[in-house]
């Protein structure tokens, strides 16, 4: 037995090989690719569809001449079709000189792990592993096969090489490790599956990277994206050249690596840039990414929060802004249909409403520190990660509506801060008139200027892509709004130049130009130049009307996919403006204890959805608030509607357990039960 185990380990260790490449410190971009899986698409009869996809692949490649590129497996279908495998090299031999290629084995290349499957991938690719520096940053590949098949020996020779090229890095800037199977695709808990570690070699291999500070793990197997995060260490699986499986598109992982940070975007074949600009344009707006808390809107659920309700007695001098209607908030004069459960504010106000024992109702104010502090308490108790904090165009225009919203913005950052909750700026451009725009032009001047709002040192502000988030909503709606393309070009164009990564949000049928869209095609170029797309799906359908917008909402992402885009979609509780609009019934679109609710967090998470927006943390006005709100509200002219016997807190919960699912925590798909 002592020969055999001596065989194996010096077999082995003759396949860990390092290399160096010689290169200064400036940036520099990398790509990856994997799975071109030559024989999937038509099962071995044929390859033509791969070779097709692997040509647009190494076409790309050639024009932009990375210094180097990854293939992260799955090079063939059939370990032993000498067909694919003299395809796939043929391929690989075109790639200009110029660019270093790496490669390490998938479960298809090798098949089963044995001494001659090794032997048989060795003659035909060279090396499993591989070990280099560009620059400053350190690449590492290893083979998942035997971690997958838990061959202990070849495993432990593994882990020991592995721990001993991680410990030469530690003078490294970054450190990148490559592999074909995820260690775990969103989270560290979720059940084992094809596409993951087992939970031990999960724990064994997270605990060496940790220990060793790797910033990310690449991979690819899964034939579709994922993203998941443990600490500081992200894993990034990629979807594939070659077969796709689910809602995933063909493409490649264009990876970037500044000074302070890199940023890797999976981009679709047919999208790929004739050429990679290194220059940095979020140096406009930010020093240093190691100082921002949420780096990715992905695997995030954020609320959206309007923070508009004041009173007379608040300081704000903006009377019962969003409680009054005609002037007057009384009794049978209201626009609000939800009554918040005010029992744990640090600071009320008493109304003209009286409570069934009498007892004058009572509000609370956005204005007061104390609310938003209590609100930001919520999110984290009940696991929502943050907040869109709206900002509406129409209300920054004169002094004392923007005094208003700074003090709020004001609050909620510290708040955010306190309670590790992520915040981002969603401007609606409802009611802004065609001129306004250079409102929200100098608005956002003045926040990172004047306040830092993208740059604190604990910062909380939401990044994408390595940029400032900024959300811009209202942008392509039919509904004569006084504003059009011209102005929301001048303040894409605007944002971009500033370094800004941007979040648009637009109508329900935005893809199809149809219905709430207007038909304008530009709407489509203004889509394309956004990061995030976001349609506005609240009050649109009821718990038995919702399936046609599910397969809406898969084919937006199938298109957001294909064109290099992320997807944010709306979910929201329920719906009732009664006391808006008297001709609209009350409780218009039923909560059913959560079931409506339910519904679309599955819906949107099956469909490929990567973060959720809910539709409204505290929006009373339309009866889609998630905070707490009473089940004895005001009796009288007014009639408001409720929770439906469910505790102040269901909503909130439940939102908290639609992260959970997003992120798959949740073993079930059924709507969870306390």
């Amino acid at each position: 037995m002592r020969k055999k185990i001596i065989s194996v380990v010096c077999f082995l260790l003759a396949v860990f090989v390092s290399h160096g490449i010689a290169a200064d410190s400036a940036p520099f971009f990398f790509l990856q690719l994997s799975d071109p899986q030559f024989g999937f698409i038509d099962n071995n009869k044929s390859i033509s569809a791969e070779t097709e996809a692997m040509n647009k692949a190494v076409t790309a490649i050639n024009q932009l001449k990375p210094p180097f590129v990854v293939i992260t497996g799955d090079f063939v279908n059939n370990s032993k079709s000498k067909e694919q495998i003299a395809a796939y090299k043929s391929m690989i031999a075109q790639i200009d000189s110029s660019v270093k290629v790496y490669m390490i084995p998938g479960n298809h290349d090798i098949g089963k792990v044995s001494r001659a499957s090794i032997d048989n991938y060795k003659k035909n690719y060279g090396e499993t592993h591989f070990s280099f520096r560009y620059g400053d940053c350190a690449f590492i590949g290893i083979d998942s096969n035997i971690i997958k098949e838990e061959d202990k020996e070849r495993e432990e020779v593994q882990f020991k090489w592995l721990e001993q090229e991680l410990q030469k890095t530690k003078d490294a800037r970054f450190k990148f490790v490559f592999t074909h199977c995820s260690v775990f695709l969103k989270r560290m808990d979720e059940p084992v599956n094809y596409s993951n570690f087992s939970l031990p070699m999960r724990e064994k291999y997270v605990h060496l990277f940790q220990k060793y500070g790797v910033n990310a793990i690449f991979a690819g197997h899964l034939h579709n994206n994922a993203y998941g995060k443990v600490g500081n260490m992200e894993m990034i699986t990629i979807g594939p050249v070659g077969k796709v499986l689910g809602t995933g598109y063909q493409g490649m992982n264009l990876v970037k690596v500044y000074p302070d940070r890199f940023i890797s975007e999976f981009i679709a074949l047919n999208q790929f840039p004739k050429e990679v600009v290194m220059s940095d344009p979020a140096t406009k707006t930010t020093e240093s990414m190691s100082r921002v808390r949420f780096k990715s809107i992905r695997n995030l659920v954020m609320a959206g929060y309007q923070g508009w309700f004041n009173t007379p007695e608040d300081g704000a001098g903006l009377g019962w802004k969003h409680f009054e209607k005609e002037k007057e908030f009384k009794p049978g004069k209201c626009t609000i249909d939800l009554w918040p459960d005010v029992s744990e504010y640090e600071k009320t106000y008493e109304t003209a409403f009286k409570l069934p024992d009498e007892t004058p109702a009572k509000v609370f104010s956005s204005y007061d520190a104390s609310t938003t502090d209590l609100h930001f308490k919520w999110m984290k108790q009940y696991g929502i990660d943050g907040v869109f904090m709206q900002r509406f165009v129409v209300s920054i225009r004169n002094q004392k509506g923007k005094d208003n919203y700074n003090k709020i913005l004001n609050n909620a950052v510290l708040s955010a801060e306190k309670y590790d909750r992520a915040i981002c700026l969603m401007y609606d451009l409802s009611g802004m008139e065609a001129g306004e725009e250079d409102i929200l032009i100098r608005d956002w001047k003045e926040l990172c200027e004047k306040y830092k709002l993208v740059s604190r040192n604990n910062n909380h502000y939401v990044y994408h892509h390595g940029k400032p988030l900024v959300a811009v909503w209202g942008i392509g709606f039919n509904d004569r709004r006084k504003y059009g393309y011209e102005q929301v070009k001048k303040i894409i164009d605007f944002l971009k130049s500033e370094g800004c990564s941007i979040l648009v949000g637009v109508p329900t049928h935005w893809r199809t130009l149809t219905i709430d869209a207007v038909s304008d095609t530009r709407l489509l170029e203004l889509v394309k130049q956004a990061d995030i797309v976001h349609p506005w799906l609240v009050g649109r359908f009821d718990n038995n009307t919702y399936e046609p917008y599910r397969k809406s909402i898969e084919e937006d992402i199938k298109w957001c996919k294909a064109n290099g885009k992320d997807y944010m979609p709306v979910l929201f509780p329920g719906f009732s403006w009664h006391n808006m609009k008297k001709d609209a019934p009350q409780n218009m679109i039923p909560r059913l204890g959560g079931r409506f609710f339910w519904k679309q967090v599955k819906g949107a998470v099956d469909a490929g959805a990567e973060s959720l927006y809910l539709a409204m943390f505290d929006e009373i006005d339309e009866g889609t608030a998630f905070f707490k709100c009473t089940n004895t509200p005001p009796v009288g002219e007014s009639s408001f509607i409720t929770y439906e016997g469910e505790a102040p807190d269901h909503y909130l919960w439940l939102a908290g357990e639609a992260a959970k699912y997003l992120r798959g925590e949740l073993r079930s798909s059924r709507m969870p039960v306390r």
